[in-house]
């Protein structure tokens, strides 16, 4: 095995990577079939309660391709499961950003708000998902809003009416 040091080959995945074109995936060679039969072992090791190599699974995957929200959404599982409620909800949040059509981090980001006692923010996760979720989207997405809106039943209309109130800082 060769030590020799590639300058230009560095240098060239050190812009790619600060330009936002590259994942760690990328720059390492490893492609997404790889990284999808690595999923499945974390999925398989969480699904069997083995939460600890589970999370060690999801972090390795989010650290490889950091742009990928179903490995985010793994570690989100994994925090929520664990009742680091925060940690979910940040995990979830990145994977909203990434993919605001999904409603899966909208739903379980308004179960962890609503376990923190929190039912303005758990709202403001329900709202989020009926605004970027379309009624006529795909069947799972169709499940997802029905069960957020049993979720919304039980946390109640004024926290809606709180939710939805201009953000005194951006208003004009």
């Amino acid at each position: 095995m060769s030590t020799e040091i590639n300058e230009d080959r560095i240098a060239e995945a050190a812009k790619q990577f600060a330009e936002g074109f590259a994942t760690m995936r990328e720059l390492k060679g490893i492609t997404k079939a790889e990284m999808e039969a690595v999923y499945s072992v974390g999925f398989n090791m969480y699904r069997t309660g083995r939460y600890d190599d589970a999370e060690k699974i999801f972090r390795f995957l989010v650290l490889f391709d950091h742009l990928e929200p179903k490995y985010w959404m793994g570690v989100g599982a994994v925090q929520q499961v664990r009742k680091d409620y925060q940690g979910a909800i940040a995990s979830y949040g990145y994977a909203s950003f990434l993919d605001l059509s999904n409603p899966k981090p909208q739903l379980h980001a308004a179960e962890c708000f609503l376990a923190l006692g929190d039912k303005v923010n758990a709202a403001s996760a329900l709202i989020a998902l009926d605004k970027y979720c379309p009624p006529e989207s795909t069947e799972i997405g169709r499940d997802y809003r029905a069960k957020a809106a049993e979720l919304r039943k039980s946390i109640g209309d004024e926290a809606f009416a709180e939710a939805s109130k201009p953000d005194p800082e951006t208003a004009e």
